[in-house]
């Protein structure tokens, strides 16, 4: 099976998580990747691609979210990786979602939360509770 990138959403507002359903399994995720700094003098810019799906660039303005959705793939690993850039610094191949560890942390609501802030990348499953996961790099260099 083809592992598909559902719906795909350009930069938008952010937006609240969905009421918890109590579920044992879930076929369906939303990926949602914040820009929580606290100025737009530089926008998070950000790519993101699967095995299967290349979700493009996208370059997020203060409280600018863009966010996607999929289903799970039984038969092979669902995994999207990102990398990100905000000033002179980056974030490569960081991984948003993997179904064997994302999928289990988010699997309540079917949501999984980055936010891109000035000391670097936090995760929520549940947009209360935020966990610090990856510092910036320093200057990127081509």
């Amino acid at each position: 099976m083809v592992l598909l990138a559902s719906s795909i959403s350009a930069a938008t507002p952010v937006s609240s998580p969905e009421s918890e359903d109590r579920v044992y399994f879930r076929w369906k995720y939303k990926i949602h990747i914040m820009n929580g700094m606290p100025d737009n003098v530089n926008m998070v810019s950000i790519a993101c691609h699967s095995h299967d799906d290349d979700l493009g660039h996208h370059a997020l303005t203060q409280g600018q979210e863009f966010r996607f959705e999929f289903r799970i793939d039984l038969f092979t690993k669902t995994h999207f990786i990102c990398n990100f850039w905000w000033r002179d610094q980056h974030m490569n191949d960081i991984t948003v979602f993997n179904d064997h560890r994302e999928g289990h942390t988010c699997k309540g609501k079917g949501n999984c939360f980055w936010k891109a802030t000035p000391e670097g990348l936090y995760f929520s499953s549940d947009y209360q509770y935020w966990y610090f996961k990856y510092h910036w790099s320093g200057p990127q260099r081509n």
